[in-house]
């Protein structure tokens, strides 16, 4: 191999590396650009948590709802494990509350200070 033949493949090779580097950081700027995308969307997007004041009751014996005595209303709780801990407490309920269904969607039940 003479030497213009070799310093065409080590150009070649430079350029082939450069290039490829160069795609990698592209793919990785435009990667972060999309997660931080996503996650400012996410933010917007998710509703901002009301706190419910109650008792913890059972409906039916089945099911345990956030009786509200003092506005004559009753909620569903979509975490019923953690209401079943509070059972018969008057409690403070933190969620967001679905509308259509009653139901509020729990991020975190205390009991209320008498």
């Amino acid at each position: 191999m003479n030497t213009s033949s070799v310093l065409r493949v080590m150009l070649s090779f430079l350029f082939g590396v450069t290039f490829f580097i160069g795609d990698a950081q592209t793919n990785q700027l435009i990667a972060s650009d999309v997660a931080s995308s996503v996650a400012q969307n996410q933010s917007r997007e998710q509703p901002s948590a009301t706190t419910f004041a109650g008792k913890i009751v059972s409906q039916n014996g089945e099911r345990f709802i956030l009786r509200d005595d003092d506005n004559q209303i009753w909620y569903h709780l979509d975490d019923q494990q953690q209401a079943h801990k509070f059972f018969g407490k008057n409690v403070l309920v933190t969620g967001v509350l679905d509308g259509p269904t009653d139901t509020i969607r729990v991020r975190s039940i205390i009991e209320a200070k008498s």
